[in-house]
């Protein structure tokens, strides 16, 4: 067994997290690494550990989805996020690899706790039903500017909070939305961009000692969990309300959030 799971109840609990977490990421699209991540800090005690397996099964699912949607991605769009998300990925990796873990923890609580919170309020006040209209081509005014200056912090926000702990989609997921995409742009550019930091994740983990063989065993050991997680996401998604399902999975990032903040993880 890998040195990940200290023992044979921390490797089934894990199983079902990552299977639950698959559930979620299937059914609505995201939170899939905030579900996992602050479960599995509850159960594990290397946090390092925890987010790069979360970084190799996520990464999985990013390339059998863009096989068939890429060119729904917003590539210039991209371009512009992926300089500062770089920046803003080593710097978090530094810090994941220094700091103390109960800190640490504390603060993923914080940022899923936020998360969660904002991702209830967008959902209670998005119309149902509604389709946003497509974004114009050129960033012809004031607020397509603005939101092209926003690149840069929110790349950077984005790899600083990836690079803690996997958990960078709520600022990209924001912007994402002040452009207006439709349902297949939005998921092709977000994907894309969780893509894009995974390729300069991957090496810089590995350069500094996150990414190893036990991450990779262990991420195989969890593999069956994250496989039944999105196959019941993928039947969740037909039979249950996609609304109802964001606004639960907020509240329990809520929750988690709290639990993290109050016990640091222990």
């Amino acid at each position: 067994m890998p040195d990940l799971f200290p023992n044979p109840a921390a490797y089934v609990a894990s199983l079902a997290i990552i299977a639950l977490a698959m559930v979620v990421y299937a059914t609505v699209g995201f939170g899939a690494g905030m579900v996992a991540v602050a479960l599995l800090a509850l159960v594990l005690p290397d946090l390092a550990g925890i987010v790069a397996v979360m970084m190799v099964l996520t990464f999985l699912t990013e390339f059998a989805v863009l096989l068939r949607a890429w060119r729904a991605a917003r590539g210039r769009l991209l371009l512009l996020l992926a300089p500062p998300m770089a920046v803003g990925l080593w710097l978090g990796t530094k810090v994941l690899v220094a700091g103390d873990t109960d800190i640490l923890k504390r603060l993923l609580g914080v940022v899923i706790a936020l998360a969660g919170a904002w991702f209830l309020w967008s959902e209670r006040r998005r119309p149902p039903g509604v389709a946003s209209p497509q974004p114009p081509a050129a960033l012809s005014t004031a607020s397509d500017r603005l939101r092209a200056g926003l690149t840069l912090p929110v790349g950077f926000i984005s790899g600083l909070l990836g690079g803690m702990f996997g958990t960078g989609g709520p600022p990209i997921i924001i912007l994402l939305r002040s452009y207006r995409l439709d349902k297949a742009a939005f998921r092709a550019t977000l994907l894309g961009f969780f893509m894009v930091m995974t390729c300069v994740r991957a090496p810089t983990y590995w350069h500094q000692g996150v990414l190893t063989a036990d991450v990779l065993r262990a991420a195989l050991w969890l593999l069956p969990g994250a496989a039944l997680g999105t196959a019941a996401g993928m039947l969740a998604h037909r039979r249950i309300s996609e609304r109802k399902f964001a606004v639960a999975v907020a509240v329990l990032l809520i929750i988690l959030g709290c639990l993290l903040l109050g016990s640091g993880g222990r």
